[in-house]
């Protein structure tokens, strides 16, 4: 590689996506796995989606935040960028994400924001996506399709680590081309695996899954390919993969959810429900009062079983979230995908407006879009809540409250 490919630099911030924003004399660079305040030496390789990007050499002035990852493959996989943070750092890194997303709305800057920790570090996953490429099953590294071979991820949660190791005997000698792979733990610490082919399976892949779906750790298995159709499948007959991934964050987000929306004696919709994370508690706090709406036929008869079993009134409907159901609501809770939910608040499908808007995000980007719709509305934040939802990744699950003017 030319010299002149190889660059220092001193790392401004962290990226959504856990690269670290590296000023050079040549502008801005985004180099994997460095820390913020670390002046560092890396080889530029070119551009992606218009920003420079950059390899890392080595590290010429360490951040006293910086840790040896636990993982022996942290450098190459991908999926833990903030391994190298201790636990201080990476909360600092996250809740920077969320000021940046409200900063400058109306009420952010008289909101201090407040952070949730995991009580885990490690072993906490309760679901995962690899790859395959041929013979080889793992993780996608960084920025590349490339497959690395994992055959231990340390965040995983036991039962997910065992059923991994269950997956890769099974199934490494009869995959072929290329695919994706989830596993998601669920009750009595069983695993649904869920595999998804680019191109025709082979009779030795069918088999594979029948005999992995009889090992006692396994739930179910699925295979479908990247080409529709249903899919065929071995063990459970009802996959429902809509689940959080930390069972002990989640459930503080639930609580936090339901005490910031205050529901009790308020007409109350629910936006993007799922398979009743919220709802159930929602519904225990305002039971003749709610509305719910998902899009997915299969999480709505999941939310609406959890509720019949507590004899709940609640009502859930299959629907577009963006074009809720007609009626005046005091309270407002929604948990978009990643892409939000900005054609929900450009046509002021909520108004007239409700006293307050509970809004958790998976992306503070869209997050910011959507809350600068909503504070154009002339509503103002007084809640902003981050929770390591994932720790060691850049991933920041986060709640803001909005209340009118």
């Amino acid at each position: 590689m030319a010299r002149d490919n190889v660059l220092q630099g001193k790392v401004r911030a962290i990226g959504r996506g856990g690269d670290a924003v590296t000023q050079t004399d040549q502008g801005l660079v985004l180099v994997p796995g460095a820390l913020p305040g670390e002046r560092v030496e890396f080889e530029k390789t070119g551009s992606k989606r218009g920003a420079a990007r950059g390899r890392l050499k080595r590290v010429l002035s360490p951040s006293p935040s910086r840790v040896d990852p636990p993982c022996e493959h942290a450098a190459r996989c991908g999926g833990c960028p903030l391994m190298i943070a201790d636990v201080e750092a990476q909360r600092d890194i996250k809740l920077g994400f969320l000021r940046d997303a409200c900063r400058g709305l109306p009420g952010a800057e008289d909101t201090e924001p407040s952070w949730v920790s995991s009580p885990d570090a490690l072993g906490y996953r309760r679901r995962a996506r690899f790859a395959w490429h041929g013979p080889t099953l793992g993780y996608r590294s960084l920025h590349s399709k490339r497959v690395n071979d994992i055959a231990e991820c340390i965040v995983l949660a036991p039962a997910l680590a065992s059923a991994w190791t269950a997956v890769r005997a099974h199934l490494t000698a009869s995959l072929r081309g290329s695919g994706e792979i989830q596993l998601q733990l669920g009750a009595k610490d069983q695993v649904v695996v869920e595999l998804t082919t680019g191109t025709d399976p082979t009779p030795a892949v069918f088999d594979a899954c029948a005999t992995l779906s009889e090992e006692p750790s396994i739930a179910g298995v699925s295979l479908g390919t990247a080409h529709g159709g249903a899919p065929a499948t071995w063990g459970a007959d009802h996959l429902v993969l809509f689940s959080q991934a930390n069972d002990a964050v989640n459930e503080v987000l639930v609580r936090t959810v339901a005490d910031l929306a205050d529901v009790e004696g308020l007409r109350t919709l629910e936006l993007h429900c799922g398979v009743g994370n919220f709802t159930v508690e929602l519904a225990s706090r305002a039971p003749s009062a709610l509305v719910a709406v998902e899009r997915d036929p299969r999480a709505v008869d999941t939310c609406r079983a959890a509720l019949e079993a507590r004899s709940s009134s609640a009502r859930v409907t299959v629907g577009d979230a963006n074009r809720p159901p007609k009626g005046r609501y005091d309270v407002v809770v929604l948990d978009p995908p990643r892409q939000g939910a900005k054609e929900l608040f450009e046509e002021g499908k909520l108004w007239p407006d409700p006293k307050r808007i509970v809004y958790v995000s998976c992306d503070t980007a869209t997050l910011s879009r959507d809350l600068e719709l909503i504070t154009g509305r002339g509503y103002r934040i007084d809640h902003m809540i981050g929770f390591d939802m994932f720790p060691q990744t850049a991933h920041l699950e986060s709640v803001v409250r909005l209340v009118r003017g």
